[in-house]
Parts: C-alpha cells; structure tokens; sequence
C-alpha cells in the first residue's frame, strides 16, 4: 500500500477539522499491514512521525493484514476491527495490463524491467520511464515524479546521442532520492532521503504555503507561461 499520500490527507483532515471546531467529535487512525509505514524516509523520519500522530492525536493501527473491508470497517488479521464510517485506502501500483499483455521483460509487481539508462536490455530502440519502469537501487527506492523527470529528459539524451552514432548515455541512480513536502494543512514537513540518510524537518506554518507555492510554479512553468528554474 502507499503510506505518503494517506499521511498527507489524514494531517489535512485534523486540520480542517480543527479550524471547524469539531475535531473532538471525531477519532482519526491511521492503519497499515507493515510494522513500520513511512520507513523509506528514514528511522529519523520515522520518530518525527510518531512525534506528529501523537501531537495530533492520531491514532494507529500496524503491523497486522487487512482481512476484509466492511461497510462499518476494516477487519485485520489479529482479530481486531476498526470502527469507521470513512475509510480511505491507497493500495500499492502495479504495472498496466499493456505491459502483462506485452513480452517486455517484467519485475513481481508487473512494472519493466530496465538498466539504469532506461533501456529494455534484449529490445534495441524500447525504453521505459516513469510509472511504467521497475526502478533500481536501495529498498527505500520510491517512485517520484522529479525521478521521472530525470528519466524522460536522460532517455531524450540516449536517443539524440544514438542517432549521431556518439556512445554516451546518462544513469537517472544518482538522481534516485526521496524529496517531498508533506503538507499538514497548517505547515509541513521536508523530507529527504539518499544514500546518505534522511532527515525530517517540520517547517510551521511557511511549509504549507512553500508548498502550494510549489504546485503554482510546477503548473504555469510547464505550461510555459513562466520560466522555468533552471535545476527545477
């Protein structure tokens, strides 16, 4: 399943609440079948999410499958059912039909499988990016839109430099990282994560509109009505 998304509306969901008035009268839990959601972002990220939960008075529900899905709640593997009249769940992707359909080869979870330069190895001229690739390195590895980014304009490069008969490509490993702004509604947090570690800083208030500020600039600067940033 994916746990950043759900952190994020849940966060924006006692925040709206509060401003309401009537966060009180309602009980938040936050449920997942792994021992530890969000350990891609790091063991430190990890602590300042539990700080969060606590803070917001968030409660939790780990380490168990979920066995069913009912019409008053979800029932898990150990016996216990939560309560709920909303449920919200984001089950992990897998690859489109097109690719199952299809003879490229393909990783568990149906996604192609490439080198670190985007090509289909055994399929001259195939490349896959993006959502549709089965990403390489570190298990923390996560799919992120700015990973894809590297990938279409890396893979743009492989096939100029192939026309032109120049052996050059370039990896899209050393652009593989976690980098997000996890928005509460009332601020956020950054987090990052590499080869090196990760890290977790909340940023009050700023944060939230550091990040919609974001989504203005991503939204008019691909629209080519405002330069781009170069990096960016």
């Amino acid at each position: 399943m994916r746990g950043g998304p759900a952190f994020e509306v849940l966060f924006n969901i006692n925040t709206y609440l509060k401003k309401k008035g009537l966060r009180d009268k309602f009980e938040l839990t936050f449920f997942a079948p792994m021992e530890k959601p969000g350990q891609k972002m790091g063991d430190k990220a990890l602590l300042m999410m539990d700080k969060m939960f606590k803070s917001m008075d968030i409660h939790k529900q780990v380490g168990s499958k979920i066995v069913a899905f009912e019409s008053d709640g979800i029932v898990f593997e150990n016996g216990r059912k939560i309560l709920s009249d909303l449920t919200m769940f984001i089950s992990a992707g897998t690859g489109h039909t097109i690719l199952s359909s299809s003879d490229l080869p393909l990783s568990e979870a149906g996604f192609v499988v490439t080198n670190e330069y985007n090509e289909v190895e055994g399929f001259e001229g195939i490349y896959a990016i993006g959502d549709s690739a089965s990403l390489m390195g570190a298990k923390w590895r996560a799919k992120q839109g700015h990973v894809a980014e590297v990938m279409a304009k890396n893979v743009a490069y492989g096939i100029a430099m192939h026309i032109q008969n120049i052996d050059s490509k370039r990896s899209y490993m050393g652009q593989l990282n976690i980098l997000c702004m996890m928005d509460t509604g009332n601020g956020a947090a950054f987090v990052y994560r590499s080869e090196k570690g990760g890290k977790m800083i909340p940023l009050p208030i700023i944060g939230h509109w550091m990040k919609k500020a974001w989504g203005v600039y991503c939204k008019y600067s691909k629209l080519g009505k405002i330069p781009r940033i170069p990096g960016m």
